[in-house]
């Protein structure tokens, strides 16, 4: 037995290699590059490093104490050189010495007492060959390997120990299972590994006599003697396994890539030592296995693999290192997804010349990334359309609908809306069981790989008819859905209220469902659909005010604009000049807002559209004020004013008052601002408009405070901070925070909570600082 193989060894190596990722970490976190830099004897490299804090394959070794010191001094270096943080003791190489050595006696007495209990090998009994090899770059599994490992470790007892790891095709199943199996071997726990590739999503899975015989042959069995009927066989495996564990042998059978559990079922191990490792696409939870769901790599470990795919072929090659920013948008682009990511290896390797953002670039286009991701042997492509020619006929049809959402998730509800089939929550877990969906545990949304969804999305090609006829059922439900939340918001729309109980279950819709409505902008702009586009951009307008999300407000409102050119329609050009008026004007940019605006004004005027003329009156207000003109500001919010009153609409009239005040305020008429401020509080608060009163009350605490009515102006910056908590606006929670700790503080009252109640509104509206 190697030294440091026995699992509690094992552990022991683990934790001492955690205390050095600590101490890297604490130094200020340098990567392999700067360690090999810091390190002045020339012993540490990329694979020393990482297998002194995180093993290799998930097994530890016992690493020299020259090796170990020059990684410790390598620390102690970087840190004098840009954090000086750590303390000298933490660097001490005479404590890191004792450490070591301490180690070095455990792992030997480790070593001795599981050699001392394992039992001499069975006379007479093969040897099982070993499992294939890991291969290169196994990487951002530890966790997971480590998991495994202390599953199939438990003592059972009388129960019978199945794990199952799941997860779609090319995410890294086989490889965390040869892994698995050359650890459990590493570190004694079993004396053999039996692994069968069960073929499951071939056009020749092997069936259950099949895997008898496999793991039979493995086991030692004479061929002659493998008896022709499935229960015969199974009868010999079991035999082969009790004769094992009476002579203390433990066995590890992996099954690779089981499609069915008849494939399988009976490799489940009964009482004893022995374990069943099951990979799969599909949930084959049905055998009583405890289930392990792997994702895609994180982006850091993605990136890593790479560049040790390429280095394994290609020690020399520094072309992932010297391109981190390609590099990293390579492995984005595969989605972060093992099988992809070797592909894309394998592509560098075979052309020398072509650098990381070369490949990035060629994958961009996601019609062009499936035809790229085949190296000639393997492909992406191949692993999906095996998967999906498992499914039926409905469940492949709502697998390729789902594509047709341009967003990067969905609701069930939404699903619903617009799939045009029955059954549909049965159909999303079916897809869910073949790894093909996932499904937020939290939040229930489900989302496709991209790289799935990609092919989805050309199974849907092949149905234009069926396809198109989703995608307009999606964008009705979108713009339909989507105008009834923004009701909750923009209290001027008239319709019906009663999609949404409120504004908080407006804004929760909102809030969940913003990327997939602005992608869908986008994609009615793709297909000609410019009258949607138009509409669903001005269904967002509020929630972007709201949310303060302005620089997508001036996207959208640009493509509004161009389809409403494309249109030729004056009203629709002129309504899109007004809002994106207002995404300049969010944005800073008065000047251009302000052009926006008259652009708007002139097309309304010659239209006879007196509402519309009154709405950019009262948007060119707020450009002036923001320039300093006051005297055209008060021009224009009284002219809009005057418009809304006599077309009699109040909400507008309110609007215009609260206008006024802003105007009258800025001229340090405090007076006249409180009696306008007042007025737009009264009619909103008669109209129930809460957002809006939060905004009267607001302004009236600057303009009291200013008046020296600090009692009163508390007493509104209280009210305005209440009813902004109520809705749910952090931003303005927070900015309305902000105005009463400076009335506070002109009252001679500790402002320190409030302030810090606004820094924590400011965070959670996504604002640091």
């Amino acid at each position: 037995m190697a030294v440091g193989a026995s699992r509690e060894a094992q552990q022991a190596l683990r934790e001492f290699g955690q205390r050095l990722d600590q101490l890297r970490r604490d130094a200020g976190d340098p990567d392999g590059p700067r360690l090999i830099e810091a390190d002045t004897g020339g012993r540490l490299t990329k694979t020393v490093i990482s297998e002194l804090q995180k093993g290799r394959a998930g097994v530890h070794r016992l690493h020299p104490w020259e090796v170990v010191s020059a990684f410790v001094s390598a620390c102690r270096v970087y840190d004098e050189r840009n954090t000086r943080v750590l303390s000298a003791a933490r660097t001490e190489l005479a404590h890191w010495k004792g450490e070591y050595t301490a180690l070095v006696n455990v792992v030997e007495r480790l070593d001795r007492a599981t050699e001392e209990r394992r039992p001499e090998p069975a006379p007479g009994l093969p040897v099982i060959a070993p499992p294939p090899a890991v291969p290169a770059g196994f990487t951002g599994r530890e966790a997971d390997l480590r998991g495994l490992l202390d599953l199939l470790g438990q003592d059972a007892g009388t129960a019978v120990v199945v794990a199952s790891v799941r997860g779609m095709g090319g995410i890294g199943k086989t490889t965390l299972a040869l892994a698995t199996a050359h650890a459990a071997l590493a570190a004694g726990a079993f004396a053999g590994a039996v692994f069968l590739d069960l073929r499951g999503y071939d056009d020749t899975p092997l069936d259950a006599g099949q895997v008898l015989d496999g793991v039979l042959r493995q086991l030692g069995v004479d061929p002659d003697l493998i008896p022709p009927d499935h229960d015969q066989r199974a009868a010999v495996y079991r035999a082969q396994l009790a004769l094992r564990a009476g002579h203390g042998e433990g066995v590890l059978v992996v099954a690779d890539n089981a499609s069915r559990v008849e494939q399988f079922e009976r490799l489940v191990p009964g009482d004893g030592p022995h374990r069943l490792l099951v990979t799969s696409r599909d949930d084959l939870s049905a055998v009583g296995a405890c289930l392990v769901d792997l994702d895609v790599l994180p982006a850091g470990r993605a990136v890593e693999l790479l560049d040790v795919t390429v280095r394994t072929t290609l020690p020399k090659d520094t072309r992932l290192a010297d391109d981190p920013q390609g590099a990293g948008r390579v492995a984005e682009l595969c989605g972060y997804l093992p099988l992809a990511l070797r592909i894309a290896a394998a592509q560098l390797v075979a052309d020398r010349g072509l650098r990381p953002g070369q490949l990035a670039e060629e994958l961009a286009d996601p019609k062009e990334r499936l035809d790229l991701l085949d190296d000639g042997t393997r492909t992406v492509r191949a692993v999906l359309e095996r998967s999906v020619r498992r499914l039926t006929p409905p469940q492949e049809e709502l697998f390729r609908l789902l594509s047709v959402n341009p967003g990067p998730d969905l609701a069930t509800e939404t699903v619903v809306a617009f799939a045009g089939v029955g059954n549909v929550r049965t159909r999303l877990a079916e897809l869910q069981r073949a790894s093909l969906l996932r499904q937020d545990p939290e939040t229930g949304r489900w989302s496709m790989h991209d790289l799935v969804r990609a092919y989805a999305g050309e199974l849907a090609q092949r149905h234009p008819e069926g396809t198109a006829a989703a995608l307009a059922r999606l964008f009705t439900f979108y713009l339909d859905t989507s105008r009834d939340a923004d009701l909750h918001l923009d209290p001027a729309i008239e319709g019906n209220r009663d999609r949404f109980g409120g504004l908080t279950q407006a804004l929760r819709w909102l809030d969940a469902e913003y990327l997939n409505l602005v992608a869908s902008v986008y994609a009615a702009h793709a297909v000609g659909r410019h009258d949607l586009l138009i509409d669903l951009s001005t269904n967002l307008l509020e929630y972007q005010v709201l949310r303060r999300l302005h620089e997508d407000k001036f996207a959208v409102c640009r493509a509004a604009c161009d389809s409403a050119e494309a249109t030729g329609e004056d009203r629709g050009i002129a309504g899109a000049s007004i809002n994106l008026g207002v995404a300049l004007s969010d944005l800073g940019r008065p000047g251009q807002a302000e052009r926006a605006f008259r652009t708007a004004l002139k097309a309304f005027q010659r239209l006879g559209e007196d509402y519309y003329e009154a709405a950019a009156w009262e948007n060119l207000t707020d450009v002036f004020l923001v320039q300093g003109r006051y005297t055209d500001a008060e021009k224009a919010v009284r002219t809009a004013l005057a418009i809304y009153r006599r077309l009699d609409t109040p909400y507008d009239i309110a609007t215009g008052w609260n206008s006024l005040g802003a105007v009258l305020h800025a001229q340090d008429r405090f007076e006249e601002a409180e009696a306008a401020f007042r007025t737009a509080l009264t009619m909103f608060q008669r109209l129930g408009h809460g957002r809006h009163e939060a905004v009267a009350w607001d302004n009236l605490n600057a303009t009291l405070r200013d008046r020296g009515e600090i009692a009163a102006a508390i007493d509104a910056g209280e009210r305005a901070v209440t009813a902004y908590a109520e809705i749910g606006d952090h931003h303005s929670h927070g900015e309305a925070l902000e105005e009463l700790a400076v009335t506070l503080e002109a009252a001679g009252r500790d402002a320190t909570g409030v302030r810090g109640a606004a820094a924590e509104a400011f965070r959670r509206a996504g604002i640091e600082g």
